[in-house]
């Protein structure tokens, strides 16, 4: 990760004004200056607090600063952003008729751009945060752009801290860890990743990229769910599956199906049967039709916590079918039909659908705020994927 000086400024021990500060406060910085940078968080007055990696500065010599935020950018993003038609950019995923001219920004085909991250919209849209360009009347950096007229390569995955937190070296209560093994983080603060993953405990044990953290230096660190986000994906997601299962419209059929047993349970399930009693979802969709047996007791349960959901999410689209594309994947499946090497299908608790006459886009967006902090949700042009990790992640398969 990188800042770009783009217009001459002062980089400063503190979030005020330059006149409010002591010259050994501040330090001039000239236009174009590149710095490499562990993490930065957005503070108050609209400033930037960076953690320069390899560099100090002023006297004595110092690792973190406070810059103004519109004097810089924060680049170095593998994510790139081409206009592959004269487009426009938009301040909503709108038609641009129905938008004022300072609510949109014309831009010519060809043009590249890098990109923080990108998100689905509603209206076929994507929702691109820029690296390395501000645009419109009032040097803004967001934008939804209409997703035929642009092409995106590249990933990445970032965390975002959502309240002030500790991170940890153990995934234990805090009162437990020695000073040496936690370290504070505030709001905002933006991290990329190498790689994460779930820990007991609801903790996320989290690999940072480039980033050196506590009297250790360490790199790896147990974030509480909770106050983080997580936002991008692994370059390899993209997963093809399809599911034979036939949706039911309602589960209540005379011909029960296959007969399935699952591990840690002695009963005997059926294809056809709805996972939830009085439910729509069956276990045939949850198996792919009684072909992908769960591994454990622990996968059953999560199939059970996402059927949950799966019906929650019926009842917001007026109680249409839903077709379930994939559900459970077992290691083998999950690796053949290109899923991401940490899927929560593995563990039973995620599903990728489609509800005929919906956009995935628009069901990403009608979701969005509903689903929360609760799990995962992320959409293709042909589907849309759920999970209940229980923490805030989100992204685009970019296909």
């Amino acid at each position: 990760m990188r800042i770009k000086v783009t217009s001459d400024t002062l980089f400063k021990l503190a979030p005020k004004l330059s006149n409010e500060l002591a010259d050994s406060e501040k330090v001039f910085v000239k236009n174009g200056t590149e710095y490499e940078i562990e993490f930065y968080t957005e503070v108050e007055g609209n400033h930037l607090r960076v953690e320069l990696a390899n560099v100090t500065l002023g006297t004595p010599p110092t690792f973190t600063w406070y810059v103004f935020k519109p004097d810089v950018e924060v680049t170095g993003s593998p994510i790139r952003l081409r206009v592959t038609s004269d487009t426009l950019f938009k301040l909503k995923p709108a038609i641009s008729s129905e938008l004022s001219d300072q609510e949109k920004v014309f831009v010519k085909n060809g043009t590249e751009f890098e990109l923080h991250s990108f998100l689905p919209a509603s209206g076929n849209h994507v929702r691109v945060a820029i690296a390395n360009a501000f645009l419109g009347p009032e040097n803004r950096n967001t934008w939804y752009a209409y997703n035929p007229d642009i092409k995106i390569d590249g990933h990445k995955i970032d965390l975002r801290v959502i309240s002030d937190t500790l991170f940890k070296a153990k995934p234990a209560l805090s009162s437990q860890l020695e000073d040496k093994e936690k370290i504070f983080v505030p709001n905002r603060t933006n991290f990329e990743l190498q790689s994460y993953g779930e820990a007991e405990g609801n903790h996320v044990k989290v690999a940072l990229s480039g980033a050196f953290l506590g009297p250790e230096n360490r790199n790896t660190w147990y974030a509480f769910g909770p106050d983080i986000q997580i936002e991008g994906t692994e370059p390899n997601n993209k997963p093809q599956d399809t599911n034979t299962a036939q949706p039911l419209n309602p589960a209540q059929p005379s011909n029960p199906g296959k007969a399935l047993r699952f591990p840690g349970f002695s009963g005997v399930y059926y294809t056809n049967s709805p996972i939830l009693q009085g439910g729509n979802f069956t276990w045939g969709e949850a198996t792919h039709d009684g072909t992908r047996i769960p591994v454990s007791a622990d996968v059953v349960y999560g199939m059970i916590r996402i059927a949950k959901a799966m019906e929650e999410i019926r009842k917001i689209f007026g109680n249409r079918v839903i077709r379930v594309n994939s559900w459970y994947r077992d290691p083998a499946t999950n690796a053949r039909v290109g899923g991401a090497s940490r899927s929560r299908h593995l563990v039973g608790d995620a599903v990728d659908f489609v509800i005929p006459g919906y956009h995935p886009y628009d069901v990403f967006a009608e979701l969005d705020r509903w689903w929360g902090s609760k799990g995962g949700l992320a959409s293709a042009t042909v589907f849309t994927h759920i999970d209940s990790r229980g923490y805030r992640a989100r992204w685009s398969y970019g296909f």
